[in-house]
């Protein structure tokens, strides 16, 4: 065996080895690009992020669950139990200063020291009979607030700024963002001027017992200067977590801020390595149509784990919530900004499908030819007779309206979504493309579509066309009249 015969089988090996690699590697940067795109476009970006999301900021649970915070968080303010026992304990006393002013007993400290050893019954006892009522009315108001009232229209501009300063944080802008602030553990949403407005609406009826409390008429958005406002408007010092929201703690922020910086500076450069690299896999290939099948594959398997590991991540999100309506909003948001990495997995993996069913179909492949030969039907179905390739020569205008009025029913009905407005063009592109293929070769004698006309003979006197053998009288004749050719 010479060098040359001994040096293809090794090489043809080394390419298997090197296509196997590529397939796997491509795989992953074809994950990887999928999520980097989906974060770009849906996560990092506030605008597409609100048109996502807004499927929840339509569900009443979201409102019901800011209600109940909004509403945990005035009751701390207005501390109704601290304040109606004070109050009984003032008329309490009051009660009592009148009832002995009524007897005119003249040892008043004598009576006061035998007061005082007597167990007797006082009005402070009174105090959870009447802050029941009072806090359910409370919670009533601010829930008719929240979810019907002035402060609706308030909880899509908190979510909208909330994720603007999120997003703005982590990509160190210099912009500021008073509403949202990162603490050395957690990164903390400002909710006190919500609560402020909360507050006010809530005040009347409740003069009896708070006084003549003055809300100021503009409360800012940093924590502790808003919280100071407060505070003193209600005579009062309000906890240091008063109005504040843990977004997220310090490990997730450093996360998220170390995703958005490497999609941020390198999604087109992935996106580019990615297309080179399912190039150079299918290029690599000694079998260019079986790799592209193994790389149709890898990238549907790929995509199948990764949807299930993002379904199984939504079981951590929900739990996170502490109230059933909060666990709602939870796994509403989570459908809802998950659905668009859903399309675009469901875009790649149709695509990758459809790249193994022609891989599959291509070349005649042996199990192909096995069919064919094994039952007549399937020549027809593969178009080796000739037949569907001449149907759909015959019927081709009326099969391509087909598929323009199937891609028009396919994006009206999925809502005009980007994700089906691309696969639209993709696989309807594709389908006219075959159309118009089927239909130049249905007529040239020779290919699938029109057989060559079989060989007649001429007849009698008629000259032999051009690779016809010549037939009896048809060639040159030795009779009478003619010559004999001389040697």
């Amino acid at each position: 065996m010479s060098e040359q015969q001994t040096a293809r089988p090794r090489a043809y090996a080394v390419r298997r080895v090197v296509a196997g690699f590529m397939v796997v590697i491509t795989t992953l940067l074809v994950v990887a690009s999928c999520v980097a795109v989906w974060a770009h476009r849906t996560v990092f970006d506030t605008d597409q992020f609100m048109e996502t999301v807004q499927p929840a900021l339509d569900d009443p649970a979201l409102y019901e669950a800011v209600a109940d915070l909004v509403s945990e968080q005035t009751l701390v303010a207005l501390d109704l139990d601290t304040r109606v026992s004070a109050r009984l304990e003032q008329l309490d006393e009051l009660a009592s200063a009148a009832l002995l002013t009524r007897l005119d007993v003249e040892s008043r400290p004598l009576l006061d020291a035998l007061l005082d050893r007597v167990d007797r019954p006082s009005l402070a006892a009174l105090t959870p009979a009447v802050v029941g009522p009072l806090e359910d009315r409370v919670d009533q108001t601010i829930h008719r607030l929240v979810t019907s009232g002035a402060l609706r229209e308030r909880v899509p501009q908190l979510v909208e700024r909330a994720h603007t300063a999120a997003i703005g944080i982590a990509r160190a802008d210099l912009e500021d963002y008073p509403n949202v602030y990162l603490t050395d553990d957690d990164v903390m949403l400002n909710t006190v001027p919500l609560v402020a407005e909360a507050l006010r609406e809530s005040l009347s009826g409740l003069q009896g017992v708070l006084g003549d409390v003055q809300l100021p008429d503009a409360i800012t958005e940093r924590a502790p200067e808003a919280r100071a406002q407060l505070g003193e408007a209600l005579g009062e010092r309000l906890p240091d977590d008063f109005g504040q929201v843990r977004l997220m703690d310090r490990p997730t922020f450093e996360l998220v801020q170390d995703t958005v910086r490497i999609v941020d500076r390198t999604i087109w450069a992935l996106l580019a390595v990615t297309v080179l690299a399912i190039i150079g896999t299918v290029w690599v290939a000694p079998d260019r149509r079986r790799g592209t099948i193994q790389l149709g594959i890898g990238i549907v398997a790929a995509l199948v784990i990764v949807v299930a590991l993002v379904s199984r991540l939504k079981e951590m999100v929900v739990d996170v919530a502490r109230t059933p309506d909060g666990e709602r909003v939870a796994a509403t948001l989570y459908d809802t900004v998950s659905g668009e990495v859903h399309a675009i997995f469901w875009l790649v993996g149709i695509i990758a499908a459809v790249a193994v069913v022609a891989g599959l179909l291509v070349g005649r492949p042996a199990w192909m030819r096995a069919a064919e030969d094994r039952w007549p039907w399937a020549r027809t179905v593969t178009g080796q007779d000739g037949r569907m390739g001449r149907w759909v020569a015959a019927h081709a205008d009326l099969l391509r309206l087909a598929v323009l009025v199937v891609a028009v029913l396919v994006v009206v009905l999925t809502g005009f979504s980007w994700a089906a407005l691309l696969l639209v063009l993709l696989l309807g592109g594709l389908a006219l493309w075959v159309i118009s293929s089927i239909g130049r070769t249905a007529g040239v004698p020779g290919e699938h579509g029109v057989d060559p006309a079989p060989d007649v003979p001429p007849g009698p006197g008629t000259p032999p066309g051009p690779g016809t053998p010549p037939g009896p009288g048809t060639g040159p004749t030795v009779g009478a009249g003619s010559e004999t050719p001389q040697r």
